[in-house]
């Protein structure tokens, strides 16, 4: 009787320390329900009293292991780039990204890109037979901090495929099979040719094309380099160039800003 009370108490031990412990693992990467409700009734009476004319809906805040704190993000039922985090630890708010977000106009510039690659996107697929995620354009943000040229964007402003923020766009062809300079370069050709046709300007191209062997990237071809009737000659020196680029990794690296890059990598 005496041993057996012993291994009862000794399993209602080892559940309460294996209990603990989930919980623990628990807290320590989703957090824990009571820290949650005090976060999220901290981060809404923040937004009340310092966003209250915004018209704000707030998400419920989510644990960032990371940082040990939680995270809630605040929209705007009117302003479709009205949207920021606010981030709660030990027991306030520390900090909210609406500055940064709203106010310097990044939510803003990243919907407009987001726009322009649909747009991209969907050009290449109806004309050419890309998938519709074969692209990505991306505005140069040094072009939009720079001083003189943030007033171009206005909140919830319409899409202007114009927009002079020099717009660089990323073509990602993982299933083709033919991944030679060659074909890359016809690739880029007709990209080009086609986007021009559709009106769509960017001040640089790059591709990503694979199959199951070979990876190849290419940076920095300007329409210059395309229109030059040399784009394959320019994408074998640069295939070339980067050869000596790995030679100098122990020495000083040569400065390759403004030149076409190919890195060409087998898996």
């Amino acid at each position: 009787m005496k041993r057996n009370k012993v291994l009862k108490i000794l399993t209602v031990i080892l559940a309460l320390v294996l209990i603990s412990g989930v919980l623990f693992i628990t807290n320590a990467f989703v957090g824990n329900p009571v820290s949650a409700k005090m976060a999220e009734k901290a981060i809404r009476n923040y937004i009340n009293e310092k966003y209250s004319s915004l018209n704000l809906e707030l998400e419920k805040p989510i644990y960032d292991p990371k940082g040990g704190s939680y995270i809630a993000w605040a929209k705007s039922e009117t302003s479709v780039d009205t949207k920021f985090s606010i981030s709660y630890r030990d027991g306030e708010v520390y900090s909210d990204s609406y500055e940064f977000d709203v106010l310097h106009m990044h939510n803003t510039l990243r919907r407009l890109e987001d726009e322009y690659t649909y747009i991209a996107g969907q050009i290449l697929e109806d004309e050419l037979g890309y998938g519709d995620d074969s692209a990505r354009v991306m505005y140069d943000k040094d072009d939009y901090e720079s001083a003189g040229r943030k007033d171009i964007l206005k909140l919830d402003m319409e899409f202007d495929r114009s927009l002079s923020f020099n717009p660089e766009i990323s073509l990602s062809l993982k299933g083709i099979e033919d991944v030679s300079l060659e074909n890359i370069s016809k690739i880029l050709i007709a990209s080009h040719e086609t986007l021009l046709k559709n009106e769509c300007y960017f001040k640089k191209y790059g591709m990503y094309a694979g199959d199951n062997g070979t990876v190849v990237t290419v940076h920095g071809v300007t329409p210059e380099d395309i229109e030059s009737g040399q784009l394959l000659g320019l994408l074998q020196q640069a295939r070339d160039h980067e050869d000596d680029v790995k030679f100098e990794k122990n020495g000083d690296k040569t400065d390759d800003e403004g030149k076409i890059t190919v890195f060409i990598k087998t898996i």
